[in-house]
């Protein structure tokens, strides 16, 4: 049984031009967020970015079942990225990461 879901993530961002468009900072903003929302125990959620795409401003993120509902929230709620107005959008989700 598998016991992950992964994410396909997009960055809206308002303005293009000052941002630094990089895994980390992508990731890092996400994770930001679940301490921001659920405190250190969303801190510990597991989540690994495993695809990154800087042209199209997405990824595809793999996060345990058990804190899906969680990560899913916490990315719906950002909305700053660098200090610039944004908005994360989860296009697909599943249990397979082929299927995205």
């Amino acid at each position: 049984m598998n016991s992950y879901i992964y994410l396909d993530v997009e960055l809206k961002l308002k303005e293009e031009s000052s941002a630094v468009l990089t895994p980390a900072y992508f990731q890092g903003s996400i994770e930001s967020s679940l301490v921001g929302f659920f405190g250190e125990i969303g801190g510990q959620t597991e989540l690994e970015l495993l695809k990154f795409d800087c042209a199209q401003k997405r990824a595809i993120l793999k996060v345990a079942k058990e804190f899906s509902s969680k990560t899913r929230a916490a990315i719906t709620l950002i909305g700053r990225y660098q200090d610039i107005p944004c908005h994360f959008a989860i296009l697909k989700t599943s249990e397979k990461p082929l299927q995205l």
